[in-house]
């Protein structure tokens, strides 16, 4: 789902159709990947696959996750490519073997122990193996119910609109910096203050644990 449209995006540039649908919707979709990588949201990081049989996935999770059986979820960054898209957890489990070496992990609020497994259901036509496969780089699992829980916040629309302006600005003025009416250069956009700069409009939805708090 595209949090701002390609016309809202030209209409900001005042571009009108001077540069293809195609190239805008690419920065745009760079913007809005940007911003939602810092936002809390449902959903987490997968690092191997495991026992994949003809429709069902076996999957690790980074940290433990918080999903639960009859849940849909949505896969993405899975390889192969067949095994990204919606499924229904099966199973969940923990692998106690994976060490976690700087805390301990917490239980669940009802004294259940942390899952960090879970299998689920998906029609794939991939053949089943029971090796354990590693992702890199990690792939993800979301809940298909709030994939877009973001979706008209007008505070995460505006981040991803000006971090829009910012990548599309590098990416078509000379050298990647925009000049003023006298010539004089602009900062370059597209630096580690990248996210800085719409930090203020995320702070309420910012994930405590990514790089950029």
């Amino acid at each position: 789902m595209a949090y701002v449209t390609v016309s809202e995006f030209k209409s900001v540039l005042g571009t009108g159709d001077l540069y293809a649908d195609a190239v805008l919707e690419q920065v745009l979709d760079a913007a809005q990947d940007t911003v939602l990588s810092i936002l809390t949201r449902y959903v987490s990081s997968v690092d191997q696959l495991c026992c994949v049989e003809t429709n069902t996935i076996k999957m690790r999770t980074v940290m433990p996750h918080q999903f639960h059986v009859g849940q849909t979820v949505h896969l993405e960054g899975l390889y192969p490519a067949q095994f990204n898209g919606d499924a229904t957890v099966a199973s969940i489990s923990l692998d106690s073997t994976q060490p976690v070496p700087y805390r301990p992990w917490p239980t669940h609020y009802d004294g259940r122990p942390p899952y960090n497994v879970l299998v689920v259901t998906k029609a794939h036509g991939q053949t089943p193996f029971t090796e354990v496969r590693p992702l890199i780089p990690a792939g993800r699992v979301y809940d298909k119910t709030q994939l877009d829980v973001y979706e008209g916040d007008a505070a995460v629309e505006e981040a991803i609109l000006a971090i829009a302006v910012d990548i599309f600005q590098s990416r078509m003025a000379p050298g990647g910096t925009m000049e003023a009416a006298d010539f004089t250069p602009g900062p370059y956009r597209l630096g580690r203050s990248l996210l800085s700069r719409v930090q203020a409009l995320l702070a309420r939805h910012m994930d405590t644990g990514t790089l950029a708090s």
